[in-house]
């Protein structure tokens, strides 16, 4: 009996070890097969791989590639560049406005604190903006929603590890980042080129000089240059990576996402070497990314903003929740981050406040608009904007102003708008201007999908109540 025991326990292990040398190779063979559009698991992996990264980057490579063009036209750290005139489509950022010129600043605080001498608001021109580190993480607001409320004031930028003592009268402002900037917007009056040279008048007093130094701010006028702030969704888009992880702080949050990232070849101190075959790989996956991320910002994430209609939010709950940080106790939101980063270039720590947004990428028929097809939104009287409401076309694909247009949306200053008897407004949008409303029309490019974004300046109660709404968009017959 013990004898037939053994000899079953003998046969039984001599099996496991058949099925386990044969069937473990068939196993490997089996893992061996990656899934459509990978050649092994590790090229799957690596995709994978990649486009979590694009994901995970996304706000942080917006900022680098705008930087990085604002400096291509001979800007550098502590100077601060101003529109004369209101920008052109060559300024190719996500989702900016063509109502008032925009004011930008990049610093850097690895060597120490940075002051950024904002002025008061005057009678003729307000401000609004937000003070951002390198993951557009808002640290604070300027001007009269901001820690200044509208009086001016010096704000001292300052890493969180830094040691030294703080002076008096600063408005202190600790980032995590080494890089930080700052895009102010002057509010004013109309968009007449006398008030766009008032606001001229008083970016030329904003300062920003390294704590201690106090030299002469530069002040550069980049009205007509082309600033490039659209990566590409390609292979190179991993060398911006790399390269911006050479220079900035390194986060506790990141260091899992950094031993991923060793694995697609992108290493702190080494340099970025791929072949030809990963760079094609590395090219899909980027790629994949954008369509998710556009994708998750108009399908997923953005809840309709009205009952039965077509128009949604600019960011979904979370975003302000979380101070436009999307981290939470236990995770951070990445999926959410790449998306909204995406759509807008700026956050703000006190969302609604100035301005509020609304986005419409669909007709009433929950179609997506196209560059081919001419439109109209009939916008009723009385719209809940004490300042001003404004209505600006964008590209789908890049979030950016449609390239070679002249034209890229209509505000409620325009002079030369016209409203109808009841003080509705009727807006018109494609390829060709309906006969005699010139002036109420944007172009569209035939070819390219796009959406708009309805700004209110100034929100006023009727907007979050919801008792004032946005039509939906229709097809002009």
């Amino acid at each position: 009996m013990k004898k037939r025991l053994v000899n079953t326990i003998n046969f039984v292990v001599v099996a496991l070890l058949v099925v386990g040398l044969f069937g473990g190779a068939a196993g490997v063979n089996a893992m061996d097969k990656a899934s459509p559009g990978a050649k092994t698991i590790r090229d799957q992996l690596l995709y994978s791989r990649a486009i979590e990264a694009s994901i995970w980057a996304r706000s942080l490579l917006n900022y680098k590639t705008v930087r990085d063009s604002f400096f291509s036209h001979g800007v550098g750290y502590n100077d601060v560049t101003y529109y004369s005139k209101i920008q052109t489509w060559r300024f190719q950022v996500a989702t900016p406005n063509n109502t008032t010129p925009y004011w930008w600043s990049f610093w850097n605080v690895k060597n120490g604190p940075v002051v950024l001498e904002i002025p008061a608001a005057s009678e003729d021109v307000k401000l609004f903006g937000t003070l951002m580190d390198a993951w557009q993480r808002p640290l604070e607001d300027v001007g009269a929603t901001g820690a200044d409320q509208g009086k001016g004031g010096k704000y001292l930028l300052v890493h969180k590890d830094y040691q030294g003592q703080l002076p008096q009268g600063y408005i202190v402002v600790r980032q995590t980042t080494y890089d930080g900037f700052t895009i102010i917007r002057p509010i004013v009056k109309d968009n007449r080129q006398s008030s766009i040279d008032k606001a001229s008048v008083v970016a030329k007093t904003i300062r920003s000089y390294p704590l201690g130094q106090q030299s002469g701010t530069r002040h550069v006028d980049v009205y007509m240059k082309n600033i490039e702030g659209m990566y590409p969704f390609d292979d190179t888009l991993y060398e911006h990576l790399h390269d911006i992880l050479q220079e900035e702080y390194l986060e506790e949050k990141d260091k899992v996402m950094m031993g991923m990232l060793k694995s697609l070849g992108i290493e702190r101190g080494k340099p970025f070497t791929p072949s030809a075959e990963q760079r094609e790989l590395l090219a899909n996956a980027a790629r994949d990314s954008q369509v998710y991320m556009l994708d998750m910002y108009h399908n997923v994430l953005l809840p309709q903003y009205y009952e039965g209609k077509h128009w949604t939010n600019l960011v979904n709950r979370s975003v302000p929740e979380t101070g436009f940080t999307l981290t939470y106790p236990d995770y951070v939101d990445i999926d959410n981050r790449g998306a909204l980063y995406y759509a807008v270039i700026s956050s703000v720590k006190n969302f609604g406040a100035s301005t509020y947004y609304l986005v419409g990428a669909k007709d009433d028929n929950g179609k997506y608009l196209d560059g081919s097809i001419n439109y109209v939104l009939h916008v009723d009287a009385n719209v809940p904007a004490r300042q001003f409401w404004s209505a600006v076309v964008y590209d789908l694909e890049t979030a950016g102003w449609l390239r070679n247009q002249n034209k890229v949306g209509i505000a409620s200053t325009d002079t030369e708008i016209e409203t109808n008897a009841d003080g509705s407004t009727d807006l018109y949008f494609g390829p060709n201007p309906p006969a005699g409303k010139e002036s109420n029309w944007v172009p569209t490019t035939p070819g390219r999908k796009f959406f708009l974004l309805f700004r209110f300046f100034g929100p006023e109660k009727a907007v979050f109540d919801k008792s004032w709404q946005l039509n939906d968009i229709t097809v002009v017959d």
